[in-house]
């Protein structure tokens, strides 16, 4: 199954949008997150827009032309691809209007697409990568054995 994320929308529930480099930030966010096929889709900042891969993301900035308004324009598109695809897909967005398109594309041609709400995959990714990095976190006693190897290295 595909993922595909209103990724503005995405950010903003994860609090990055004020950011400096928040879709960098966001891509490096979903690298970590579970290893489905991904493809984020931004609000694009010029008339060429850009596409790219990265590993299991595919990243879509849109252009800004007559056809593409914004991202959400894309993210239709796609869903309209993937309908019928046999790999099947997920829109995830909080995005009302975008909801509302899937369901009636998804109801009129009876292809089937899921939606979750971008709200509840922020919640899923923070906790997924606040385990983590409580997986990483050394214990203690490894803590003071690495601080003892170190100070007789210094001496």
């Amino acid at each position: 199954m595909i993922n595909i994320i209103d990724a503005n929308n995405l950010a903003g529930k994860l609090d990055l949008l004020g950011e400096e480099a928040f879709d960098e930030k966001l891509i490096e966010l979903i690298s970590r997150y579970k290893k489905s096929k991904y493809i984020l889709v931004f609000d694009g900042r010029d008339m060429m827009g850009d596409k790219y891969e990265r590993e299991n993301i595919t990243v879509i900035y849109t252009p800004k032309d007559s056809f593409y308004k914004s991202a959400d324009d894309k993210i239709v598109e796609l869903a309209r691809i993937y309908l019928n695809s046999g790999e099947g897909a997920k829109i995830i967005t909080d995005d009302l209007e975008i909801i509302s398109k899937v369901e009636k594309i998804v109801n009129d041609s009876g292809g089937k697409i899921s939606l979750e709400k971008a709200s509840m995959f922020a919640q899923k990714l923070n906790s997924y990568l606040e385990n983590r990095r409580e997986e990483n976190k050394l214990a203690d006693d490894e803590i003071d054995d690495i601080n003892q190897d170190l100070l007789k290295a210094w001496k």
